[in-house]
């Protein structure tokens, strides 16, 4: 039986979703992509290998995300607007935080990462195995079928 690492990436920017679903899903990993804290705090109680949420959460901020997923031992990777007091925040609880999303960052962080978590075989309820889904307005789960297709381009904060 093959394991996959799942990734838990909450993105309220689109694009930033659909580029971190698209890379991560040519990297390997089983990944959920939410759009806001409360879901995102829900799909942490899955155990997913992996923690990518931008810092911009509305009333909250990635942060908070980054400690309840350190209190479960799950690693984490901040995307944000270059901020030194954030980073290093973000340095303090064990988080990399990053400017700016591509693939090669992307990459050489996700497979170790995700490589050195246990393995967290319980499946989401009433969630077949390799679906993925994304958080609508009302946090209710939607399947994709099909993975986005995206160019190898960056995402950058200004």
């Amino acid at each position: 039986m093959n394991w996959t690492p799942r990734v838990l990436v909450v993105a309220p920017t689109p694009s930033v979703a659909a580029t971190a679903f698209a890379w991560l899903t040519e990297a390997g990993c089983g990944v959920t992509v939410v759009d806001s804290f409360a879901a995102a705090k829900r799909q942490l109680e899955s155990d997913p290998c992996l923690l990518i949420s931008e810092i911009r959460l509305g009333d909250y901020n990635g942060l908070h995300l980054a400690l309840r997923a350190q209190a479960r031992g799950i690693p984490s990777v901040l995307l944000g607007q270059p901020d030194l007091v954030l980073e290093r925040d973000a340095r303090q609880i064990g988080a990399i935080y990053l400017q700016e999303l591509d693939a090669d960052n992307v990459f050489s962080i996700v497979k170790p990462l995700a490589a050195t978590s246990a393995p967290h075989p319980t499946p989401v309820p009433g969630i077949a195995g390799n679906v993925s889904f994304i958080s609508t307005a009302n946090d209710s789960p939607v399947a994709t079928r099909e993975p986005v297709r995206l160019a190898r381009r960056r995402v950058e904060y200004s």
